[in-house]
């Protein structure tokens, strides 16, 4: 998923970087020799299209997944008529994802339980999307045929090679892209990428040192408003729009520039300003929100106290954190984070003027939607105008194990954010390095706390070790509410409930500083790492 709202960030201050099928193909004359395509969001594209027909109501489950996987080839089949690549197709489901993922996912499926529970939502589903996940007889079955279709059929479709890596694969989708676009560059390759993720635009600035030419395409419906934009016309509305990569650095470039200087390399520390915005495995700081000018607040503070000539957060090939100036950084926005906090409580206080009417199952739903802006009893307590409220945040927020003491957990938080810092700077450019490290909380430390342990030298946090992915059945242990469990098999899901009777459908859910609903956390959490592990032991006892 990425960064939230980032898309629609992208459209409304850098437009002039997207362009059209048509224009690629008869005004660039950009002959592609790549097609790579994060495929997870095509299988969610069939089954909404599917939802929209009447036949789905008299479906049966396997009438289902039969007319989705045939969707999906039919859908892959057509991006890469659109590309006509004339070297490699890399076709990319994801596969067990790392653990500091799982959380990400794992909420997400609490949620949309938890959702489908309620009385007044409509649109419940028949068919239960979590079986998009490693590891399901469905995506068992769906590899099994994609695989099938197109792996040996390069000639077919006029390219020296066709990989598909499936959901038995381990790592996701774009992340296994990525890996192989890294082992496989050619620095003159016009690559295209299909997918919906905006990592995929901070994962091919990055990867711009193995190929100069990436273009990140999808549907242009997907893009916002395309009545708006001056690429799109409603005959095209269906064809997907290009967002070129190099076009995107060039803007980043300028827009970071400082005392008239111009310095390409500027575009990597961008991308790690943006980890503060929050990601799939980081939260975001309250005080940083991309909703509320939270990009314009660190590229201010960058320009101020960094965008120096020769001074940069990551070295100029794009290796390694350069922790000093991660301090300068830092070290501002702790000086300017409670004036920040407050301007959000100011915006956010706003919401409690409207009126929330919950008589229809319409206006129930919408109450839901927005519960972060309506109770914020927590966010209240928290209060930053009166003293104290640094503690009142971590009080609030986190949950502090007992007779632990105050500077010593902080210290805990502020150390496991700055793995994170470097954990996704890792996997972002190197691949994952360490399956089993995960965010232990749901929020950042403060600026004025991360301060103090920010290294003023060169360190390492992650150290190179030799973790291994999960099984996908510990994935699915993992990720799914007891209600889904249905989808492993008998032998595992009898063992996990005999095991762990702490498994509960009982759903508690933190949304302090979140917007909407889907983007709150869910804090009921029986599973540990060392559970997991105990768990990936047992697997061969079984599994027969």
């Amino acid at each position: 998923m990425g960064i939230p709202s980032y898309f629609a960030y992208i459209i409304k201050n850098h437009a002039h970087i997207l362009s059209t099928l048509h224009f690629q193909k008869n005004v660039a004359r950009t002959p592609f020799s790549k097609l790579y395509m994060d495929c997870n969001s095509i299988i969610y594209d069939a089954f909404h299209n599917l939802e929209k027909l009447e036949s789905y109501q008299t479906m049966d489950m396997s009438e289902i997944e039969r007319y989705i996987i045939a969707d999906v080839i039919a859908n892959i089949k057509k991006y890469i008529h659109f590309i006509n690549p004339s070297n490699t197709i890399y076709i990319a489901f994801d596969g067990v994802a790392p653990f500091a993922k799982m959380e990400q996912q794992r909420t997400r499926r609490y949620k949309s339980q938890h959702l489908s529970t309620l009385p007044f939502i409509t649109n419940k589903s028949r068919w239960n999307t979590a079986s998009i996940t490693p590891g399901t007889n469905f995506m068992n079955t769906l590899s099994s045929q994609i695989a099938h279709e197109f792996e040996h059929k390069y000639a077919a479709y006029g390219v020296k090679q066709i990989i598909v890596s499936g959901s038995n694969v381990p790592g996701e989708g774009e992340h296994k892209m990525y890996e192989h676009l890294r082992a496989n560059s050619n620095i003159h390759d016009n690559v295209a990428i299909y997918g919906l993720d905006s990592d995929l635009i901070m994962l091919s600035i990055f990867h711009t040192i193995y190929c100069y030419n990436i273009y990140i395409f999808r549907e242009a419906i997907v893009f916002g408003d395309t009545k708006t934009h001056k690429y799109s016309n409603p005959a095209d509305s269906k064809l997907p729009l290009f967002l070129n990569v190099h076009k995107f650095m060039k803007s980043i470039s300028k827009e970071m520039a400082c005392d008239n200087f111009y310095d390409k390399y500027r575009v990597f520390d961008y991308v790690f300003l943006c980890f503060f915005l929050g990601n799939d495995f980081l939260p975001h700081f309250p005080a940083a929100n991309i909703r509320t000018h939270g990009i314009q607040v660190l590229l201010d503070t960058y320009r101020k106290v960094v965008a120096k000539p020769g001074q940069y957060l990551i070295t100029r090939n794009g290796e390694q954190i350069i922790w000093k100036n991660v301090n300068i950084l830092v070290k501002e926005l702790a000086k300017n984070e409670h004036t920040l906090l407050l301007q959000e409580y100011d915006l956010r206080d706003k919401w409690d003027k409207r009126q929330w009417p919950e008589t229809t199952p319409k206006e129930k739903e919408e109450l839901i939607n927005n519960s972060p802006v309506i109770f914020r009893a927590e966010e209240k307590y928290i209060a930053p105008k009166d003293a104290h409220w640094e503690t009142r945040y971590y009080n609030a927020l986190f949950h502090k194990p007992e007779n632990t003491d105050d500077t010593l957990f902080v210290k805990m938080v502020s150390t496991n954010y700055l793995e994170g810092l470097e954990w996704v700077f890792k996997y972002y450019t190197k691949g994952c390095p360490d399956w089993k490290w995960k965010y232990n909380y749901h929020y950042p430390p403060l600026f004025a706390d991360l301060i103090k342990y920010v290294p003023h030298f060169a360190s390492e946090f992650i150290v190179p070790n030799t973790s291994i992915p999960f099984s996908p059945y510990v994935q699915l242990s993992y990720v799914l509410p007891p209600e889904q469990l249905c989808l492993l098999p008998e032998s595992i899901r009898t063992y996990l409930f005999a095991t762990y009777p702490e498994l509960t459908s009982k759903m508690e859910f933190q949304w302090a500083f979140c917007r909407y609903f889907w983007e709150a956390h869910n804090t009921n959490n029986p599973f540990s790492l060392e559970k997991m592990e105990s768990l990936q032991r047992e697997l061969p006892r079984l599994i027969v």
